[in-house]
């Protein structure tokens, strides 16, 4: 990989840690974190072979909040609804705080792609119906059990920009008691055959092990996959 230099950049409250390529047209990858994930997904991605790139991690989201499409309540016992205010949080990704990482990494990216793990997996591709600031997407282990959210791929339009998707999910995440996250598998095979019926290419991918296993690792893969097509 070419020349990489490393920052952190403060927008809307939002630490944003960048890891910006040198090289002209170098694509730039967005994704969200609960916290301090830069350096340990950077080192993956390293790892595993990616194509030179510029990868911005946010940290700081309303996690059950921004990266969530619309209100639902729990889905545990013990577990907090999640406000679903994806919708409001877009505008503030596209208008704030995508015009500060351009502004902050050497040469204009060639192209964006937004990568997400669990609910910012999620996130990702609820982002594609909403924005074309994002050419490709990565689901890695996706919370795509998320309640409506197959029949909303199933009855709207994802960006014209969209080229290329990328999912994958834990051959063990399926395996719970708990009704709704059993679904997760199902759920990402069906909406994985929806974004390619539209002509989008895409990859849906099972990895050994639950929703806690490898995250770096399984998003790494999602990002050299999608920087490759």
């Amino acid at each position: 990989m070419s020349d990489v230099s490393s920052a952190e950049v403060c927008v809307d409250g939002k630490i944003i840690e960048l890891y910006a390529a040198e090289g002209a047209g170098c694509p730039l990858v967005v994704y969200h974190a609960v916290r301090g994930e830069g350096g340990i997904l950077w080192q993956a991605c390293m790892d595993a072979g990616c194509p030179a790139f510029s990868l911005a991690v946010v940290n700081g989201v309303d996690w059950d909040s921004d990266m969530t499409p619309w209100p639902v309540p729990p889905v545990m016992g013990e577990g907090r609804p999640f406000p679903g205010r994806a919708d409001d949080y877009i505008p503030i990704l596209t208008e704030a705080i995508l015009p500060a990482i351009r502004g902050s990494i050497p040469c204009d990216p060639g192209e964006t792609v937004l990568a997400g793990y669990s609910l910012a997996g999620l996130f990702s591709l609820y982002a594609l119906y909403r924005t074309d600031a994002f050419s490709k997407a990565v689901s890695a282990s996706g919370s795509l059990w998320y309640p409506g959210f197959t029949d909303f791929v199933k009855t709207h339009s994802m960006s014209d920009a969209v080229k290329a998707v990328y999912l994958s999910v834990g051959d063990r995440e399926c395996r719970t008691k708990n009704e709704v996250l059993s679904k997760v598998e199902d759920a990402t095979a069906e909406t994985e055959a929806v974004i390619r019926s539209e002509g989008v290419e895409t990859l849906f991918e099972l990895n050994p092990g639950n929703h806690f296993k490898d995250a770096a690792l399984r998003t790494a893969k999602g990002i050299k996959w999608v920087l490759e097509k």
